[in-house]
Order: structure tokens, then C-alpha cells, then sequence
């Protein structure tokens, strides 16, 4: 049984061929929560299904040294390192104070392999809220844009323009309650929409409907992406600020 670590996780960034890498270490517990697994790419690869997990086994460059993985039906991908010579599991990597060149390289292997499999088999899920989804879905089925994500600093917002001439007509981002004047901490999902100038005074309630969050509030507004409004009125509202964004 693979044994659970409390750890530090460090996200590296760096451009390869235009996708982002990033670098878990410290753990060998990796949390799956922002990727959608893709079963057919992950068997391909060399997981089996045993049970509710899929599971692989990877030699490492390293003489006798495998990579077990793990993928559980909780969205964790779990990491066990055995040395075959004493059957042992190994964990000096994950100890960032150890350092040296025989560790050192079994690190650089271990990080590889999981930000492989990752690239090769998930695709990042930023938003995971279930109106969030219908959003993207709608703005993707409706006029056939995908989101772009034009800051490196905040990976976690996005917009998406107009083809004809490349203005924006949504933004989806992730925000701070507190920013919004909403109780309770934690993160929520919400949606940047243009609107009428004339239509402020009407619309902007604060608690259905938002000044525009880091836009300008005369002409966009901002509504929370956690039911508060039905999916059918906030469609709407999407369709009027694609035609807003002319």
C-alpha cells in the first residue's frame, strides 16, 4: 500500500512547443482535481485497469530502480519508487534536502516521466464548475471560439473573442469572494459580460449581478458562476454581448 506524504508542491513553468510544463515535486501523492483523465491515451501509454485504478509500471534509467503509478478513482495520481535489489520503496527523492548525483538523477527522471503522462494523458481542466462547463460548451457549440488563457501570471482566466475582429465578448475568471463582496473565503468561478451603459442602474444589484470585475464598469458587468442565476438567462446574456462586441 502506498503511503501518504504531507509536501510542498512547486510549480515550475517553462514553454515547450507551446503548451506549458509543470514540474510536481516533493510528492509522491499528486492531486488530478483540474485534469480530465483520457482512458484510451492513458492505455496507450501502458495503464491497466485493475480494479477501479489504472496502474503502470516504468523502469527507470537508473539499474533496478521502477516507477510505480497509480491513477485512483479519487483523481490522485500516487507514486511509489522500489529498488528491485533490496525491494525497498526509495524516497530520498522526494526529500529536497538530499542532494547528490545519484538522487539528483532519479529526481529529474521521476519529474519527467509525471509531467509526461500528464501532457500526453489529461487535459488541464481549469473550471470545474458545472456552469462553468455549460458555458464553455455554449460559447464553443455557438460560435465556434475556444478560450484563450493570454496570462502567463493567471493561468486561471481566460477570454474569448470575436473571430471577426478579435474583441472580446467574455471573460471567465477565477476571483476571491471577499473581492466581490460576497461572505465566506475561497475561490469562485465567474463570468465577464459587456453590457448598455444605460442598462447599469437596472442590472447591477450586487448580488445577482456584479460591476465588471477588472473591466470597465460602465460597460461590462460580472455574474457568479454558482447557480445563482438560471443557465438559460445567463445564455442570453452571452448572446447580447457577442452582439455588443461588433
Amino acid at each position: 500500500m502506498l503511503r501518504s506524504f504531507s509536501f510542498i508542491q512547486w510549480p515550475c513553468r517553462i514553454k515547450e512547443t507551446g503548451r506549458q510544463r509543470v514540474i510536481y515535486m516533493l510528492t509522491n501523492d499528486i492531486s488530478l482535481e483540474h485534469y480530465q483523465l483520457d482512458v484510451k491515451k492513458l492505455q496507450a501509454y501502458g495503464f491497466e485497469k485493475k480494479e477501479h485504478s489504472y496502474i503502470c509500471h516504468h523502469m527507470l534509467a537508473v539499474p533496478s530502480f521502477r516507477l510505480r503509478l497509480e491513477i485512483t478513482p479519487e483523481k490522485r495520481l500516487k507514486t511509489q519508487i522500489i529498488d528491485l535489489d533490496v525491494n525497498e520503496t526509495y524516497m530520498l527523492h522526494l526529500n529536497a534536502a538530499t542532494q547528490g548525483e545519484f538522487v539528483g538523477k532519479i529526481r529529474r527522471e521521476y519529474d519527467e516521466v509525471i509531467n509526461d503522462i500528464l501532457m500526453h494523458c489529461f487535459t488541464r481542466v481549469i473550471f470545474t464548475s458545472p456552469q462553468s462547463m455549460k458555458v464553455i460548451q455554449f460559447i464553443q457549440q455557438q460560435y465556434a471560439i475556444q478560450l484563450e488563457y493570454l496570462w502567463a501570471k493567471f493561468p486561471r482566466n481566460a477570454i474569448a473573442r470575436r473571430q471577426d475582429n478579435n474583441k472580446w465578448f467574455a471573460a471567465l475568471l477565477t476571483v476571491e469572494k471577499g473581492k466581490l463582496g460576497l461572505q465566506g473565503e475561497g475561490i469562485i468561478e465567474v463570468l465577464d459580460l459587456k453590457m448598455r451603459p444605460e442598462n447599469k442602474e437596472r442590472l447591477i444589484d450586487n448580488n445577482r449581478y456584479f460591476p465588471g470585475y477588472h473591466m470597465n464598469k460602465n460597460h461590462w458587468f460580472t455574474v457568479c458562476l454558482d447557480g445563482r442565476l438560471k443557465d438559460e438567462e445567463i445564455m442570453e446574456k452571452i448572446a447580447d454581448s457577442y452582439l455588443l462586441a461588433k
